[in-house]
């Protein structure tokens, strides 16, 4: 379910996670900059890859999941939109840590929470 973002979020940790051609990431990325600054998120870490090879971005996303695994806080994880998060993504990895409240995923460009 998707549930449009209607105030600020509590201030609490974020990381960026984003795949894709370099050409398309610079622009993303700052997006995601600009939305981390409005929403009052404190970036803590990154992963991205620009390779565009399938195994590198699995590589990628299996990193974050370690990541989520070792911290013991809430944190936000910020992705572009909600079809690269559905495109880059095996969204069912992420349920665990959404199950225990310890996981909130934003989509900066469709300026909503899934």
């Amino acid at each position: 379910m998707i549930n449009p973002i209607i105030e600020t979020t509590n201030k609490h940790e974020a990381i960026l996670f984003l795949c894709g051609p370099l050409r398309d990431v610079a622009g993303q990325f700052a997006d995601m900059l600009k939305y981390c600054k409005k929403k009052d998120l404190r970036i803590v870490d990154m992963f991205f890859d620009t390779s565009t090879i399938k195994s590198q971005e699995e590589k990628c996303f299996d990193q974050l999941l370690d990541y989520l695994k070792r911290n013991k806080t809430k944190i936000a994880v910020v992705f572009y939109s909600k079809k690269d998060f559905c495109k880059f993504l095996l969204p069912q990895k992420l349920e665990p840590f959404r199950k225990t409240d310890k996981l909130v995923l934003h989509c900066a460009k469709d300026n909503v929470i899934i």
